[in-house]
């Protein structure tokens, strides 16, 4: 069937105009859910985070988890994840008016949806910006990271105990990140390791690329960027990074300061790696500076014999495009041209839903609407 393109926000009662980056997961009972801002042209932001979800039959839904779980207001955009340990869902953000509080909305099917101010429980320092929540499942531990108004990156852990802060900068010895920098991080199953993810300033720290990572023994920091030798990263909020299983390595996509999308690739034992994916895949259409792309792997399954790898990223041409890498050969594709899909704004958000073989991947319009462009084979 291949790719096409929904409007969520005109095609679903009830919606409204959103703004900033919208965030996304997959549950359980292979439901869809994606979370956003709202908006009005009258009054711009209104600092609830509403919902849209969806079951395998595409029938999508909205409600106002603010609301609903008697949470905060929130600043800007937000960030979700699932903590599949507990069979839980979650959604981190900073409150309104910058109230420097990271404050989370969670939800399990017996609760439904609640509201807990994360930095008053763990007695942790305020936030400087943008939360992010990932799980270790292989030690049962959700975990949300942030830059504090001390620059240092901060961790907030529950694995089941309640939560507990640790100052990661401190620990692993770590010099400061630009104070726009939001750590983003992810775990890396088969090594039992976590990872987060910063950088320093374009300017005087040279636009490097720092990992944090840790065995459950310590903390530890590498600068990414010098190890390999790659270009600066351009000025931009967080850095995504994900685990290709399949082919036990880690992957770290970021625009260079050359309007290139960059890869950082590590595989044991070689270690971490360096490659341009705009030459690699021949494509002229450059990346926008200060986005951040969004990359996955389409792990091999049922509907998916061949495992391939995806990075999406805005163009200068405000649409977002596709690199994929498949049978030894990364390769671009234009999809949202493709299919019609209007211009993005800010960074996709995006997962695979091995069991039915599509991709899922989902943007802010420059109309204040959410799309959605899904892959089905």
């Amino acid at each position: 069937m291949g790719w096409t393109t929904k409007n969520l926000t005109t095609s679903t009662p009830g919606t409204r105009l959103a703004v900033y980056q919208p965030t996304a997961w997959l549950f359980a009972q292979f439901t869809r859910h994606v979370v956003f801002q709202g908006f009005d042209f009258t009054n711009g932001d209104d600092g609830q985070l509403y919902e849209l979800y969806c079951s395998a039959s595409d029938d999508w839904h909205v409600k106002d988890l603010v609301s609903e779980a008697g949470g905060a207001a929130a600043a800007t955009n937000a960030n979700g994840y699932i903590w599949a340990h507990q069979g839980s869902q979650h959604v981190v953000y900073q409150g309104r008016q910058f109230d420097g509080h990271v404050h989370e909305l969670w939800y399990t099917s017996d609760d439904g949806w609640n509201a807990n101010d994360l930095t008053n429980a763990a007695g942790a320092p305020l936030t400087l910006g943008q939360p992010s929540g990932y799980e270790t499942y292989y030690d049962g531990s959700q975990r949300v990271v942030y830059q504090g108004r001390d620059l240092h990156v901060h961790e907030l852990r529950n694995s089941g105990d309640g939560w507990h802060h640790l100052d990661l900068t401190a620990a692993a010895g770590a010099p400061n990140a630009a104070p726009t920098s939001a750590p983003v991080g992810y775990s890396f199953e088969d090594q039992h390791t976590a990872h987060v993810l910063v950088h320093t300033e374009a300017d005087s720290g040279k636009g490097h690329i720092i990992e944090y990572w840790s065995d459950g023994s310590s903390w530890r920091w590498a600068d990414l960027t010098a190890t390999v030798g790659a270009p600066p990263i351009s000025p931009c909020e967080s850095i995504h990074g994900y685990v290709f299983r399949g082919e036990g390595t880690q992957h770290i996509d970021y625009v260079g300061v050359d309007g290139h999308v960059h890869e950082l690739w590590w595989y044991y034992p070689s270690g971490w790696h360096h490659n341009d994916l705009t030459n690699a895949s021949r494509t002229s259409t450059l990346a926008l500076a200060g986005s951040s792309p969004t990359g996955y792997a389409f792990e091999s399954g049922r509907l998916q014999p061949d495992a391939t790898q995806h990075v999406w990223y805005a163009g200068t041409d405000s649409l977002l495009h596709e690199l994929w890498y498949g049978s030894g050969v990364w390769h671009f594709n234009d999809v949202a041209a493709a299919v019609g899909a209007p211009p993005v704004v800010g960074d996709a958000a995006a997962f695979v839903e091995v069991d039915d073989g599509t991709q899922n991947v989902f943007y802010l319009s420059d109309a204040h609407q959410i799309i959605e462009l899904r892959w089905r084979p």
